[in-house]
């Protein structure tokens, strides 16, 4: 809203703006990225400015070593899906520049954005910018194609070269000034300038009015991109490795026993790990051997997906191959890629068996059952993180469900997944009408395809969930509302300022509970008095319940309290109980407990392992309570073992074991007798 009321000008100059400052600030949070990696000359004044308001950025890295960059946002995919966007707003902005300067400068932001998408390699957000990139040629204007369609290639093949020369020089912890990723920087982008200039121009000109030839050259392009990268992923040769470096390579054995022939001009060792199916849910694996690697002898069980070989190198040492075989069936291990750089290689192990993947579909499972308990309106936001431990099989640790149609469902129920499904197709039905007109906004294409490669993204990762992606996203709604609508609808001056009031009289309520919601804090951060806890409670709509527990807790160590003071406690511990939470239910059992009231502290405690059932802390801190709080009554016994039982009953229905420690085994044991 605030870039649509500032931005300049008439007719299409407000969406040329709006876009190129989303290319641009995309384009510095690459420049950062890269330059942690190279000199930090640039990153390093920026983020002391930004630590000056927090400290989220105080322990950056930047590289997750010899696989990615992790980016000024940590999570590689978050960037990938904003930097993202700003490509295909380049490539729309450089399609519709009116004069070569201003071309130059879209090309240069071009290819610092494609370059650190290229390094953070998301392969969800690859897979569907793949995508994105097919929409954007079908929505561009015939005369246009050959020109987007050669700049496209002219872009990829100089992202590939630079990113594989950042990748075998600064892809390690950085250790001091590496140049190389700014040198490829600037000379990339001077290089993509000159192609263009030179090459690109003249031949899209001259393709001009063929469009059999631009299909023709367009098919052409794609299976020689299917080929070159199956080639790629299957064309390897030997790899060296320098003292202490490791290598992991994944191969596909059916089961068996093999045994492992190495050739290599110095010792190597391996450890070997199978992991099936449940494994790669879980993220664990069995050892099969550890030790020497040539000569290894190593059994595949039956239900093996994927064979992880982890070679080490106590010299430097040239590994020339690495095979496998048995009686009946052989194999050779892939080392080094020929035609990929080192950090997709790697990201690319087990690609048949992607752990990732795999443990996603559990995410998307584990929330699907989380929305039936509230199929209409959802459980409110943060929901999927506070109640998932209640439907988990096994124990993992996950914010998000990794697709934003299903989070949606979580929080908002199917109210919120339609008003979600109808920004979207709202956006696209705009882009499909504006490029039917008869004069057509020069970014209606890459609107387009930006849109699609948002949904799809949406798909796979927690992007809508991410502070740093949401302008980027909604800002793009904002140029298909400005750049792709006609309103057809004329408003009576009463109906306009019905709207403005209504709208005002929205963020008039929020701003009152957000005040509240603020003095409360304060009101907390200072010392509080019951009384001050009490005014919290009744005030902040949002973090009440935080509140009352400190209340309830601050009673129940106080002793001798004034009989009215234990009524508000209670009152308070009774609205806590029914809430879903994976932390309340166990302060509450201590408060019974401190109060005597055993029935009702035991069902807290039942509570409390039946929401976090599959986080093996949960089961430990319910039994050191219970052990606290010892009574020789037959009720508490009988309590003590009926949370006995629920374990048992976890472990045998769920995958994967949850054991307490000796002392909470041996007090179950005694409960027992």
């Amino acid at each position: 809203l605030f870039l649509l009321a500032i931005a300049p000008g008439k007719g299409v100059q407000p969406g040329r703006w709006i876009a190129t400052l989303l290319e641009t600030c995309a384009a510095l949070a690459s420049l950062v990225s890269i330059d942690m990696l190279s000199t930090r000359w640039i990153s390093t004044p920026v983020l002391a400015l930004l630590e000056r308001f927090t400290q989220d950025y105080s322990a950056l890295s930047g590289v997750e070593a010899g696989v990615r960059m992790t980016s000024i946002f940590e999570n590689p995919n978050v960037f990938a899906g904003c930097v993202g966007i700003a490509v295909l707003l380049s490539l729309g902005l450089i399609q519709s520049s009116k004069t070569n300067w201003e071309k130059r400068i879209h090309q240069v932001l071009l290819f610092l954005n494609a370059l650190a998408f290229v390094l953070a390699f998301s392969m969800g957000a690859t897979g569907t910018i793949a995508v994105a990139f097919l929409a954007l040629l079908a929505l561009e204007q015939k005369e246009k194609r050959a020109g987007l369609l050669i700049l496209m290639l002219e872009t990829l093949v100089l992202t590939l070269v630079c990113a594989a020369l950042i990748s075998m020089t600064s892809f390690e912890v950085w250790s001091g000034v590496q140049p190389i990723p700014l040198l490829c920087l600037l000379v990339g982008s001077a290089i993509l300038c000159g192609m263009d200039h030179w090459l690109g121009g003249p031949l899209s000109k001259h393709m001009e009015g063929r469009g059999k030839l631009i299909l023709a050259l367009t098919g052409g392009i794609l299976a020689a991109l299917v080929v070159f990268a199956v080639a790629a992923y299957n064309i390897t040769g030997p790899v060296s490795l320098q003292r202490g470096e490791g290598l992991r390579r994944a191969a596909y054995p059916e089961p068996g026993t093999y045994t492992l022939a190495v050739e290599a001009d110095a010792g190597l060792t391996v450890t070997i790990e199978s992991q099936n199916q449940q494994e790669t849910m879980m993220h664990t694996s069995t050892e099969l051997y550890r030790g020497e690697a040539s000569g290894a002898q190593f059994a595949v069980p039956e239900d093996s997906l994927v064979v992880y070989f982890n070679f080490s190198a106590p010299e430097t040492v040239r590994v020339e191959s690495v095979t496998y075989q048995n009686e009946e069936a052989s194999g050779s291990v892939p080392l080094g890629y020929r035609l990929l750089p080192g950090f997709i290689a790697n990201r690319l192990q087990g690609l048949f068996a992607n752990e990732n993947a795999i443990q996603r579909v559990v995410f998307f499972a584990d929330g699907l059952k989380l929305f039936q308990r509230s199929p209409v309106i959802g459980l409110g936001m943060g929901a999927f993180e506070n109640g998932v431990r209640s439907v988990q099989s096994f124990y993992y640790e996950t914010k998000y469900v990794h697709n934003h149609y299903i989070q949606a469902l979580v929080e908002t129920g199917v109210v919120g997944l339609a008003l979600f499904l109808l920004l979207l197709g709202g956006s696209a039905a705009a882009v499909w009408r504006a490029r039917k007109r008869t004069v057509v906004h020069p970014l209606v294409p890459a609107l387009g395809a930006t849109l699609v490669f948002m949904a799809g993204h949406a798909a796979t990762e927690v992007v809508f969930s991410s502070y740093p992606y949401l302008p980027m996203a909604f800002g793009v709604f904002a140029l298909i509302s400005l750049c792709c609508e006609e309103s057809k609808i004329k408003l009576s001056q009463m109906a306009k300022t019905a709207s403005c009031l209504a709208a005002s009289a929205l963020i008039g309520v929020y701003a009152v509970l957000l005040g509240c919601n603020m003095y409360a804090q304060r009101l907390f951060n200072g010392n509080p008095t019951g009384e001050d806890l009490t005014v919290a409670v009744s005030m902040d709509r949002f973090e009440w319940a935080d509140y009352a527990l400190s209340y309830v807790l601050s009673v129940s160590s106080a002793g001798d309290v004034d009989p009215s003071v234990r009524q508000q406690a209670d009152e308070y511990a009774e609205r806590l109980a029914e809430m879903d939470s994976n932390t309340i239910p166990i302060y509450l059992a201590q408060y019974y407990f401190l109060t005597g009231r055993t029935q009702e502290a035991l069902d807290m405690v039942e509570q409390y392992v039946d929401y976090v059932s599959s986080d093996p802390e949960t089961w430990q801190t319910a039994f050191d309570l219970l052990e606290q709080y010892e009574q020789d009554t037959d009720d508490y016994r009988t309590g003590v073992q009926y949370i006995a039982w629920k374990l048992d009953t976890w472990n045998q229905e769920n995958m994967g074991e949850i054991t307490v420690d000796e002392e909470a085994r041996a007090f179950i044991a005694r409960m027992g007798s």
